[in-house]
């Protein structure tokens, strides 16, 4: 199964996220929205993950330690790669980013002592809010920057809890599921 850690949008962070999105869609005519059911903050992406390691992996992750809640909030449009063509259009987050680094980092801790690599970029929190298909122009970066300014910050959300997710792939769009929650705070 195709798995992935992360962080879910409360409803009025999705709701804020949703109206971005409603303001530059009209912009990315070469670019996919993320449905708005499917918004959240990834911490890891794990790919394809069988049966028995999804079991280890879900033991491991219920021992991952942390603050009781984190506050973050959308600040601003980011876009991947900085330089070139755009594939990623996200929303950028700020707020309490040293514990979640610290989440984050225990998470990849975990999952490399798992057999899973590490990711060789620097992690960035983001909410991917669409995808080129295949690439923006990089022009555009300034345009959806113009075009947004006026909606940042958003509202500020608390993380209370990882989720890990299964992402199954359908020609309709990807389609979520969540395998297990695992609350921040201190595990005995």
């Amino acid at each position: 199964m195709r798995l992935f850690v992360s962080i879910e949008l409360d409803v009025a962070a999705k709701r804020h996220l949703t109206e971005v999105q409603r303001i530059i869609g009209p912009l990315l005519s070469r670019a996919s929205l993320t449905k708005p059911e499917n918004l959240h903050l990834t911490l890891k992406f794990l790919g394809e993950v069988d049966d028995r390691r999804a079991e280890k992996l879900t033991d491991s992750l219920a021992k991952v330690s942390g603050p009781a809640e984190i506050e973050l909030s959308a600040v601003r449009i980011e876009c991947f790669p900085s330089r070139g063509p755009v594939r990623i259009i996200a929303a950028s987050l700020d707020g309490q980013l040293e514990a979640l680094g610290a989440v984050h980092a225990a998470i990849e801790q975990r999952c490399r002592f798992l057999g899973f690599e590490r990711e060789s970029r620097e992690y960035r929190p983001h909410v991917t809010l669409a995808r080129g298909r295949p690439t923006v122009p990089p022009a555009m970066r300034q345009r959806l920057d113009d075009t947004t300014h006026f909606l940042w910050p958003g509202p500020v959300f608390v993380a209370k809890e990882l989720v890990l997710v299964r992402c199954m792939l359908k020609p309709q769009g990807s389609e979520y599921s969540t395998v297990a929650r695992f609350p921040f705070g201190p595990q005995g």
